[in-house]
């Protein structure tokens, strides 16, 4: 899930933030009042755990959650976007730079990373969100929109496949079992040893400036950040046996609008998991973009950006 083939690493990143993680901050006036130009950073406490959660903008709210290796900075190039219309807020998830790192491998997972978000969300906003989530994030994401009472209001997966369709396509299709071979390398003990930031870094030149670069290999470099960030895929066996019994827990069917765009180029995440989404979503459109990879967030941000509106006034 969710990174390019192993050992081509081709992961990657995006924007700058002020920097706040000093203090703990659970009042909500904080949110009332995030800035324009960069987004402000905080240490939230959300159950058990810290979550740092960046905060951009003034509107309706936007949450917005990473995948693997990135954190909340991927997102940047569309809160540019957005942030005159709407607050925009970004967690770093378990796991991931300065947010809590439990050392647990079960810890990190699905119902755990689910119940990090829906707890996140009564907390930064008294209205319901529009979800937005992408790689990682996506199974996270549609875990949040089948649970009942989510305060939600909308969901969009960008190029994060929803995680019974993807244990499918792992079980039965050919092509995706190929594309997820990584995967296996990544729940090996001791893979992190292999992915330095200087390493990750290298992949991400095409399009990203040297500045966007170093703050990512900041967040790389934090104590366990690249350990804790593959023990999603050491403690998440995604088969369809599993992906069954955590369904079982919340209803069949997301309730509110749902919008999947697809990059058609995801060597990963195979475009057939933008398929046979409507037994989940009964309320779903699909954007297909030739030409676009798994890192669609930093292709086409004013298209996301667009889409997110369009949820907005539905």
């Amino acid at each position: 899930m969710f990174s390019y083939l192993f050992p081509s690493f081709l992961f990657l990143a995006c924007s700058s933030s002020k920097d706040d993680t000093s203090s703990q901050d659970n009042a909500n006036t904080w949110y009332e009042d995030c800035p324009l130009q960069a987004a402000e950073e905080r240490l939230i406490q959300v159950g058990e755990i810290n979550l740092n959660v960046a905060c951009r903008g003034q509107g309706p709210t936007v949450v917005f959650l990473h995948g693997f290796p990135e954190f909340h900075y991927s997102w940047n190039k569309v809160m540019d976007e957005l942030a005159d219309d709407f607050r925009l807020i970004a967690p770093d998830q378990r796991g991931y730079n300065r947010s809590d790192k439990p050392e647990a491998i079960e810890d990190y997972e699905l119902p755990l990373l689910t119940n990090d978000i829906l707890n996140l969300l009564p907390i930064i906003s008294e209205d319901p969100v529009i979800l937005v989530a992408h790689d990682w994030g996506g199974p996270v994401g549609w875990m949040v929109a089948h649970t009942p009472n989510a305060h939600i209001k909308a969901f969009l997966s960008t190029n994060g496949p929803h995680p019974v369709r993807f244990a499918d396509l792992i079980e039965n299709d050919p092509a995706q079992q190929e594309a997820s071979a990584y995967m296996d390398f990544f729940r090996q003990e001791g893979s992190e040893d292999l992915m330095p930031p200087e390493v990750l870094s290298q992949q991400f030149s095409d399009f990203l400036t040297q500045d966007e670069l170093d703050i990512y290999v900041e967040a790389w470099s934090q104590p366990d950040a690249i350990k804790s960030g593959l023990h999603w895929y050491r403690a998440n066996d995604i088969t369809p046996d599993n992906m069954e019994v955590l369904m079982a827990e919340v209803s069949p069917t997301v309730p509110v609008p749902v919008s999947v765009m697809w990059g058609l180029d995801d060597d990963a995440v195979l475009a057939s998991n933008a398929e046979e989404l409507d037994v989940f979503a009964p309320d779903l459109n699909v954007l297909t973009f030739e030409d676009v990879d798994h890192w669609i967030e930093h292709r086409i941000p004013k298209e996301i950006a667009a889409e997110i509106r369009a949820l907005n006034n539905r």
